[in-house]
């Protein structure tokens, strides 16, 4: 067979071509002294020059680019300042930041002095309060020459603890034994001085006294109003509470819904007054940042809005500065380098692209980047227009924001901005907010965990810990729990099975049935039940805001969730102390097994023979 010669020649010159893996640039060059004393390599010795430049050819020193230095940076931007905030779909109020945070405002509740009143006006307050106002009033009835009526005030106002057989309106409670040492401590000594501050504060402490005709009403009623007012002064100078019907908590969904916006302002195309709103409709609790909050179109009016003002963009300069972070390369050779962070220890694999990536940006091109700071006050709604860059040449560079655009657009990319939660608005905001950096909390005073139980088909509410009446939480187990149950013996050899209507559940585990929607047969909701021979909850986070208590099944995942109330303590502008009651939702541990059951059949074992 005559052999193709073309095919030859074609095969040959292919043969020819022959390629070699080129490396772009080097990120790192390890040296491998030949002894062990590295004296002379740290000399660093200059023997050869055409090694030092085959080491600036080997790390892309001879590859001329075209970019010059920054020298100097304006940015372009536009401050909104707000001043209003609107809790749970309210009336928007304004809203001063210099005054309180944020989270403060959002998160606090009124102060728990009064824990129960029963149908019969009796009242069951802090007993630390208690007993401090009522020794309080004691030393002002002593100061004004009225001691000798504090009997009375003792005999009508005494110090009270929820008993385990309480008055009629109250479901069994159990005894707090701490509260109850106290109070069998001062009892017939110390007035309630809570009980007394609430009777002047409702207007029932006047009609008492005169009914009572103890003689010196007059002078009585004026130093129960004095010492009413000086109460009542202590609590606003200690805590921040809210007004009355203040409240941002949303139980259905286990979390804080708020808004806040600032003054209108004229619109860029249209000539009407707009101004941008940041909604919060999902704030756990326990720590409030700028992610926390979203774009709305919607109108936030505050009464009394003055006309829109005219709004003008600022321009600021500033010297670049490069990013520098630890254990970064230095960019001369003769410059000694930091050791907190090595490079070449990163363990990574082919795949493995964002140590790749990370190692890259480290060793090669962080001294590309170069750092604008850029100040804000606190309660500011940022909005970056441009940045304009004068590099060494003498060129002029316009930086557009990164998320320009609709926030429909899947192409879009920006991070540290307020995300446009109708996907309309083009704007590229970011917002400071007026929140603590630091926050010194106590240890729950109540602690609910919402648990599923599959095998029952409902989910629990389990009250671990409960106020007591010392300021505190205690457990939610004690006295709670049944008693156990007797041994399964049978009396009898002919009759060896049981019948059991149903297992008793400890009091604190609060039951939720699942329940229809209205107007849905497929979507449900979670309802606050009650087990036969059960009582209510005991904390807040159960009794409001009454029946029916309903709950969004959503909110309650398979891993369960916590919900805490606890005191929280900051330090705000100018050194002041502000301290509220707020609370936080957090994840749970798993999913929980009742044991719930109804109908049984237990086996008996048979008796013992005599």
């Amino acid at each position: 067979m005559p052999i193709n010669t073309v095919a030859l020649d074609q095969l040959r010159n292919e043969a020819r071509i022959f390629r070699l893996p080129r490396i772009i640039a080097f990120n790192r060059l390890e040296s491998r002294p030949r002894t062990l004393d590295f004296t002379r390599s740290l000399k660093a010795e200059v023997r050869d020059p055409l090694w030092m430049l085959t080491r600036q050819w080997q790390f892309g020193e001879f590859q001329g680019e075209d970019a010059g230095s920054p020298i100097t940076a304006r940015i372009s931007y536009r401050h909104h300042a707000l001043d209003r905030v609107s809790l749970a779909d309210q009336a928007a109020k304004g809203f001063a930041a210099d005054k309180l945070p944020l989270e403060a405002y959002v998160e606090r509740e009124p102060v728990p002095l009064i824990l129960r009143e029963s149908a019969n006006g009796r009242i069951y307050s802090d007993v630390i309060y208690a007993l401090r106002w009522g020794r309080a009033f004691l030393r002002r009835l002593d100061g004004a020459g009225l001691i000798g009526h504090a009997k009375v005030y003792t005999d009508a106002f005494p110090i009270r603890v929820l008993p385990p057989e309480p008055p009629p309106g109250f479901d069994r409670e159990v005894s707090d034994h701490d509260a109850e040492q106290v109070r069998l401590a001062v009892a017939g000594s110390v007035p309630d001085g809570v009980a007394i501050w609430h009777a002047v504060t409702t207007g029932a402490h006047d009609p008492w006294l005169d009914g009572e005709g103890p003689g010196d009403e007059g002078a009585l009623k004026a130093l129960a109003l004095q010492f009413a007012q000086a109460c009542s002064a202590s609590l606003e100078r200690m805590f921040s509470a809210p007004g009355a019907g203040q409240s941002a908590w949303r139980p259905p969904n286990l979390e804080y819904g708020f808004a806040t916006a600032g003054p209108p302002e004229p619109g860029r195309a249209e000539d009407e007054a707009i101004a941008p709103v940041l909604v919060a409709d999902q704030y756990p609790g326990g720590g409030l940042d700028w992610h926390s909050f979203d774009l709305a179109d919607r109108p936030l009016p505050l009464e009394g809005d003055p006309d829109p003002a005219p709004v003008s963009s600022e321009l600021q300069s500033f010297l670049p500065g490069p990013v520098r972070f630890r254990g970064q390369p230095q960019p001369r050779f003769w410059q000694m380098e930091e050791a907190q962070t090595d490079f070449g220890k990163i363990e990574t694999s082919a795949t493995g692209l964002l140590h790749l990536m990370l190692a890259e940006f480290g060793l090669i091109f962080s001294n590309d980047w170069f750092m604008l700071p850029h100040v804000m006050k606190m309660n500011m709604l940022c909005e970056i227009e441009g940045i304009l860059v004068d590099d060494c040449f003498g060129r002029h560079t316009i930086i557009r924001p990164a998320g320009q655009g609709k926030e429909a657009n899947w192409q879009r990319f920006s991070l540290f901005h307020q995300s446009d939660r109708d996907g309309t608005s083009e704007a590229n905001l970011f917002f400071l907010p007026p929140s603590v950096t630091k926050v010194l909390e106590s240890a729950p005073i109540e602690r609910v965990n919402f648990v599923r139980d599959e095998m029952a088909n409902m989910a629990w509410a389990i009250e671990t810990v409960v106020p007591s009446q010392m300021g505190t939480g205690m457990s939610g187990d004690q006295g709670s729990r049944p008693p156990p149950p007797a041994p399964p013996v049978a009396k009898t050899a002919d009759v060896l099975i049981r019948y059991e209507a149903g297992t008793l559940m400890p009091k604190n585990w609060i039951p939720f049935i699942p329940v229809h929607l209205d107007d849905s047969q497929s979507e449900i909701r979670l309802q606050r039940a009650r087990m036969a021979g059960g009582r209510p909850p005991r904390g807040a986070l159960l009794r409001e805001p009454g029946s029916p208590y309903f709950v969004e099944e959503e909110e309650v995942p398979r891993a369960g969730i916590f919900v805490d109330r606890t005191w929280q303590r900051a330090r705000w502008i100018g050194g002041r102390t502000i301290t509220w009651l707020g609370r936080k939702k957090i994840a749970g541990r798993g999913e929980r097994s009742s044991g719930l059951a109804f109908d049984r059949i237990i086996d008996l074992k048979p008796p013992p023979e005599e």
